[in-house]
């Protein structure tokens, strides 16, 4: 098995800050020996001389303009289910750790084109999220974790050269006990490899079972048992906007950020999404700003979803400023990946692309198509019906001409001829119609393709009920 160790030592700041592109000195506090100090910064901060550790009045008086929050170890969790989410198109197998995303990428790497390929597509992605992280490779998942916080960069597939890569790190590093680690101190075993030169029934004697485990489990010796991620059956994300939004082009930014991960879920269950659900939440105790963003077509591509959503957003209207951006999507449709064909030699045509587009920008009710309907009657076999609708039968004109009258228009006789501008010359009989008996809209008549004196050519019809003539379309 190969185990991508992901360690995001700013989450802390990272995830109070990643909902716009804040500038300037930014950072986290805690409570540290009873005062309110710095855990987090970056590096504009850093920069201005603010470290981590420092109490934070005396950061202030370093800059004026840092802005700092409070940590939030509840976001940060949630912070690691978002990540799931989006990694789930990279691995089947994911797990947690403390500021750690464990994911056994070697059933996927033939699929990415390799281990190189599928590491640059996760930092890029990592960077366009918002996140920094540090990475390790290696064949366990406890020794992936461990090289990430410690040796970041690490490529580690043998167990000899696992063995050389470990044996410099702390050994304090493999527990949180804070026992364990006082003991450790006392008798002198300070790396990995301290450890393990030690006669291990020596070694159990001292410390006890519980670091022997952990150094078993590190190296593969022992089974590491763990519990896997399960993705949930819809995607279902809200992003904190730290900076107050009072425009709509400010939206796209995390937008962006909530379909990637949004793309990421439905790749890895190879499906695709045909309906989103927006949600805004607003500064001010006014009612959330809920809105649908429907597509023709289902489909899994961040870019083609961020352009819906900017048509989208140009016909919503901000009663306040916005504080947190939401998004839903309740159907996972199945979706095959369509590889472009090197031979051909024109790009594909998007057909739907142009429809689409009008229907995120007026309005999906106000968008609709011909579609043709199993009646004899001219004027019920054609409906105007959504354009995102798949049903319908396929509408051929064939006989009917190209302008239907609605109602049809009664024509005077003269010595019995129908008139239209002079007498109408009836050139064929066309069809006889009897039908609508079911629904109260009954119709018995006789078709027939005319001419008046002028040349145009005309559809009629006589009501075989009572014997009146009407205008019912244009051929020309």
């Amino acid at each position: 098995m190969v185990w991508f160790g992901l360690y995001f030592p700013e989450l802390p700041l990272e995830v109070l800050v990643r909902g716009q592109p804040l500038q300037g000195p930014l950072a986290v506090t805690g409570q540290q020996d009873g005062q309110l100090r710095i855990l987090r910064c970056n590096a504009a901060a850093r920069k201005q001389g603010i470290r981590p550790g420092q109490p934070l009045q005396a950061a202030l008086a370093l800059s004026g303009e840092l802005r700092s929050w409070p940590r939030d170890r509840r976001q940060e969790q949630e912070a690691l289910q978002d990540l799931a989410h989006w990694a789930w198109q990279f691995s089947s197998l994911i797990t947690f750790e403390p500021s750690l995303l464990l994911l056994e990428i070697g059933a996927s790497l033939r699929l990415f084109g390799g281990v190189d390929a599928l590491l640059q597509r996760i930092l890029d992605g990592l960077a366009v999220l918002g996140y920094q992280g540090h990475w390790a490779l290696a064949p366990t998942p406890m020794a992936a974790g461990l090289l990430a916080r410690e040796s970041s960069g690490s490529r580690v597939a043998t167990r000899d050269a696992l063995l050389d890569r470990l044996a410099a790190i702390p050994l304090a590093r493999l527990t949180r006990n804070a026992e364990a680690r006082r003991l450790l101190d006392d008798i002198g075993l300070v790396s990995i490899a301290d450890a393990l030169c030690l006669p291990r029934p020596e070694l159990a004697r001292r410390l006890g079972p519980e670091p022997l485990q952990l150094l078993d489990r590190l190296l593969g010796d022992a089974p590491d048992p763990r519990p896997p991620w399960q993705p949930p059956p819809r995607f279902a994300q809200t992003m904190e906007l730290q900076a107050e939004v009072s425009h709509r082009a400010a939206l796209i930014f995390p937008a962006r950020r909530l379909l990637l991960s949004l793309c990421g879920f439905l790749r890895g269950r190879g499906a695709a999404t045909q309906q989103l659900h927006w949600r805004l939440d607003y500064r001010e105790a006014l009612p959330a700003n809920a809105f649908e963003q429907g597509l023709l077509a289902p489909s899994g591509d961040p870019e083609h979803l961020l352009a819906r959503f900017r048509e989208r957003l140009e016909r919503v209207v901000l009663a306040a400023p916005v504080i947190r951006l939401g998004l839903r999507v309740d159907d996972c449709l199945a979706y095959a990946e369509r590889p472009g064909d090197w031979l051909s030699r024109t790009a594909p045509q998007d057909d739907k692309g142009v429809l689409e587009r009008l229907a995120t920008r007026l309005g999906e009710q106000r968008l609709g198509s011909l579609q043709g309907r199993p009646d004899h009657r001219p004027e019920q076999a054609v409906a105007i019906a959504p354009v995102e609708a798949g049903g319908g039968e396929t509408l051929h004109r064939g006989w009917l001409p190209i302008w239907l009258l609605d109602p049809p228009r009664s024509l005077k006789l003269e010595d019995g001829v129908p008139q239209h501008a002079g007498p109408l010359e009836l050139l064929s009989h066309s069809r006889r119609i009897e039908s609508g008996w079911w629904d109260g809209k009954d119709a018995a008549r006789d078709y027939y393709l005319a001419r008046n004196p002028g040349g145009e050519r005309l559809w009629v019809f006589r009501d075989r009920r009572d014997g009146r003539w009407f205008l019912h379309g244009l051929f020309d």
